[in-house]
């Protein structure tokens, strides 16, 4: 997929520029027995205003298993969204990426896996090898939590984890959350674990399947687009209670 570096980007954010612009698709939630898996509908957006940081905004939504296809969960990012209605939302939340720097890494450095051959096959044929980018993020979300989380990117690749989680007095307990994001075939893939809801131990929260949309406003990258108007008669027949993995 051709990528343009966006404009007015800082210099500093050029090792981010990849995640800047929108990007749709679906994923999983699921934490033992305080949230039964589903599948969801999310959306992110990575942009800037010229400044030395990357505003990322996030938000999931439910979805309406009646109004929507079950999915299989190797398909793109775009291609599953345009499967699912949304219902409600689940969770919004605004981060800030900072990078503080710059290093090498260690002898021929560690070759992300899962992610764009790019950088691996540079390395492997004694092409440069991509710095490390450390990071710094601050999060908030609407349920009354704030974190400050570090971690690095490198290409296509950056994983991030809380040093400190602050919240409301009436707010969930969480201990602690990492996340990993890489690109895959030009699609975002990210996870998130995390320890809460009294849990000690790091646990599978969340994870998603995202597309590059070029045109947010654009029918054809809304979700439900791939639908047919008697798609919803059907699926109201055969689908569960909440739409299940198929792979």
């Amino acid at each position: 997929m051709a990528f343009t570096l966006p404009d007015d980007l800082a210099p500093e954010l050029y090792p981010l520029a990849w995640l800047v612009g929108t990007w749709r698709g679906y994923g999983i939630l699921t934490y033992g027995e305080t949230v039964p898996e589903q599948a969801v509908y999310q959306e992110m957006t990575f942009d800037h205003d010229g400044g030395p940081y990357l505003r990322q905004t996030t938000t999931v939504w439910t979805v309406d298993s009646t109004r929507s296809k079950n999915l299989d969960f190797e398909m793109p990012g775009l291609h599953g969204a345009s499967l699912l209605t949304p219902a409600q939302i689940w969770s919004t939340e605004t981060v800030y990426w900072r990078p503080v720097g710059q290093e090498q890494p260690d002898g021929a450095g560690e070759i992300p896996g899962d992610v764009d051959d790019s950088t691996a096959d540079a390395e492997s044929a004694g092409g440069p090898i991509t710095p490390v980018t450390r990071l710094e993020l601050v999060s908030a979300d609407p349920a009354g939590h704030v974190a400050v989380w570090e971690g690095w990117i490198q290409g296509p690749r950056a994983q991030v984890g809380t040093q400190a989680v602050g919240r409301a007095r009436t707010a969930v307990p969480v201990e602690e959350m990492t996340r990993m994001f890489g690109l895959v075939g030009g699609d975002l893939m990210w996870t998130q674990d995390m320890a809460a809801f009294g849990q000690s131990e790091v646990t599978t929260y969340a994870s998603g399947r995202l597309g590059r949309v070029d045109d947010p406003g654009d029918p054809a990258a809304q979700p439900g687009s791939g639908l047919a108007p008697a798609d919803s008669h059907e699926s109201s027949e055969s689908a569960s209670d909440d739409t299940e993995p198929t792979a």
